[in-house]
């Protein structure tokens, strides 16, 4: 059974970083979300505009908390790629959080000059919802970039311990370890691109295409899609299916044309290229696309890799032969199936003859 529950201290303590960024953030922006809430008027929804603030703090508030999420599953299996993934991953949000900041003001800014055809204020101008929300903004900032920084310094401990439990559990000989180094890297590329990708659509879809149909559909139904095809990746490449792994190949292709497409219709000079929350969609496009190639490349790395005998080490085949000297509660290296295949009836009986 896998243990979701850190075993040592740097494990705790990077899970505190990642977990203190999550409810100090969480907890600011739903306040200033609720406070933003009470502070437009209805008419305001008629426009793209109402949507950046809720979908900015929305999207930071998901980047977060899937940050937790990937630092439980990075303990339970122990992947140091995945904890140094996270590290790049955390600067990209921090870099989120201060675009945050000014896009939000500048989008306070043009809601408190705005008004419907009737001429309905779309805010309350007796509130002064910036001024009230932009210290907490600024705490933001300073508590992503604070946790950034701790997650760098502990990764690097965290990546020599790791690594030694991998030396120990899954094989001593380097070409084996480069091949689960493969497998692993492929693994971690996938959940982040994912993220990001997710992001992206997610502001994409409601600033750009605003409702557009059947565009908003279409793309909408992207997000299931890609979380259905990362779970169908990492069952293929564990069980080493080469008609499966072609078609998540092509999958990913297709992830790749569609980010390339869209990052230049918003660098043209069309009519969706003048959108509000212009920068966090290239960010968040730039970077999905960067790594949906490299989870391409790394795709055919793990294919080329496949009947070289590492099946059995990520079914749980082979166990770990803990030393005499060594308790067998001692901290290592967890495999991603714990459930390991009773051994034969045949095979006891020869031990028992040896």
């Amino acid at each position: 059974m896998a243990q979701l529950r850190p075993r040592t201290k740097l494990e705790w303590a990077f899970l505190g970083s990642t977990a203190t960024q999550a409810i100090v953030i969480t907890f600011i922006q739903v306040i200033v979300l609720i406070s933003y809430l009470r502070w437009v008027n209805p008419p305001v929804y008629q426009v793209p505009l109402s949507y950046i603030t809720p979908l900015s703090l929305v999207v930071t508030m998901l980047g977060c908390i899937f940050q937790v999420v990937l630092t439980l599953d990075a303990l339970r299996i122990k992947n140091n790629i995945q904890v140094v993934a996270q590290c790049v991953c955390n600067l990209f949000i921090s870099v989120a959080v201060v675009m945050q900041y000014y896009q939000i003001k500048g989008a306070n800014d043009h809601i408190l000059q705005g008004h419907d055809m009737y001429w309905n204020p779309f805010a309350k101008n007796d509130r002064h919802f910036w001024y009230h929300t932009a210290a907490s903004l600024i705490v933001c900032i300073v508590t992503s970039c604070a946790c950034s920084v701790v997650m760098c310094v502990l990764a690097y401990s965290l990546h020599r311990e790791f690594a030694w439990a991998l030396y120990q559990d899954v094989s001593s000989e380097q070409k084996m370890r480069n091949r689960y180094l493969a497998y692993q890297v492929y693994l971690v590329l996938m959940k982040f691109t994912v993220l990001f990708l997710t992001c992206f659509i997610i502001i994409y879809d409601f600033i750009n295409v605003h409702y557009m149909e059947p565009e908003f559909s279409l793309t909408i139904s992207i997000i299931p899609a890609a979380l259905l095809h990362a779970v169908l990746a990492a069952y293929c490449v564990r069980v080493e299916t080469a008609i499966g792994m072609a078609l998540i190949m092509l999958i990913h292709m297709a992830e790749i044309v569609y980010l390339t497409s869209r990052l230049i219709v918003l660098c043209g000079s069309g009519f969706l290229s003048r959108t509000a929350l212009k920068d966090q969609m290239l960010l968040f496009a730039s970077v999905g696309l960067s790594f949906a190639i490299f989870t391409f490349i790394t795709g055919a790395i793990c294919i080329s890799n496949f009947n070289k005998g590492l099946k059995p080490i990520l079914r749980g085949q082979v166990q770990r032969k803990v030393p005499a000297n060594q308790q067998a509660d001692m901290y290592y290296f967890q495999r991603l199936n714990h459930q390991v295949p009773p051994v034969p009836d045949w095979a006891l009986r020869r031990f028992d003859l040896d």
